[in-house]
């Protein structure tokens, strides 16, 4: 027996995918303000639905608050549900290609020794230690500029507790070279600072053996529209940092005939550069979308 249904004037006949309701953003990703993927409802009899080819561009694009810039793509249709009277109902999934973006967390990351001989210079009494904004302010003698790492060896009293700290650590901006050096919050304890006694010292950091720290570390991720067989020249693989010789082998501690060299590496540590702590991961974003995550820790 067939069945025949009748349609008011003006209704849609639901032969073709027909709008039910507004776009609705969706917050996928931690970036504030920014619209990346939406959903939207869907209409049409069973008999006449097909699916969409994936990456087509949302045709309403300038309307219902849709950007007409960049493209949004398809990447999903989902939760199909039955209305009766032989129609679907479903969502389509559109996405931009995301931009780039950060996050943090710390890790733990295994540096090459390295040698680098160099001329320690004097030490340089620390007198005072006082709060700076985020840093800590020093009272030394010792010349230096912004962002050159020295070594800090201080005891202090906060609180009537007695603290030491000797660690390697680069100065910031806010400090008079040659009266005042500020450094990062490396200094335990509440209350002021008494009974301050230490040196400060240029002496490069070295060590002959591997040294395994936990750091603060940075999480790339990037987007490509793709396929599986396009990653290897849209999204490469980013390699770990690895110190090889002269012939290529891996080797953990540097030396002059190494990539890189000692001379190089502790320029780099002075100059904050990252280095990749592990491969990059790709993985499937939403639909052909697909995201490259590079963990980076500064050389150290």
């Amino acid at each position: 027996m067939s069945v025949t249904y009748y349609i008011a004037t003006g209704q849609a006949s639901f032969n073709s995918a027909v709008t039910v309701g507004l776009p609705v953003w969706d917050p996928i990703l931690p970036v504030p303000n920014e619209k990346i993927l939406f959903r939207q409802s869907f209409m049409q009899t069973a008999v006449s639905y097909s699916p969409l080819a994936l990456d087509t561009a949302y045709s309403a694009a300038g309307s219902y608050g849709v950007p007409t810039s960049p493209t949004f793509y398809l990447v999903a249709e989902e939760n199909f549900q039955e209305q009766r009277a032989g129609i679907l109902q479903w969502e389509r999934v559109y996405s931009k290609v995301p931009t780039a973006w950060t996050d943090a967390e710390e890790y733990v990351f295994t540096f090459p020794g390295f040698v680098q001989t160099v001329s320690g210079g004097s030490d340089f009494g620390v007198t005072a230690i006082a709060a700076s904004g985020s840093n800590f302010q020093l009272t030394t003698s010792m010349t230096y500029t912004v962002g050159e790492t020295v070594l800090v060896a201080v005891q202090y009293v906060r609180s009537g507790v007695t603290y030491f700290v000797e660690q390697n650590t680069k100065t910031e901006s806010g400090g008079a070279s040659g009266t005042t050096m500020n450094v990062p919050a490396i200094f335990p304890g509440t209350g002021t600072f008494s009974s301050v006694t230490g040196v400060t010292n240029k002496r490069a950091p070295s060590r002959t053996a591997q040294i395994t720290e936990v750091v603060a570390s940075t999480l790339f991720n990037d987007y490509a529209l793709t396929s599986v067989s396009g990653l290897n020249s849209d999204l490469p693989i980013i390699r770990q940092f690895t110190p090889v010789d002269n012939s290529g082998n891996a080797v953990t501690q540097l030396n002059a005939s190494t990539l890189p060299t000692p001379v190089t590496y502790l320029n780099m540590i002075q100059n904050n550069v990252l280095i990749a702590a592990q491969n990059s991961v790709t993985r499937r974003f939403y639909g052909n979308i697909y995201q490259r995550t590079t963990r980076m820790v500064p050389a150290t």
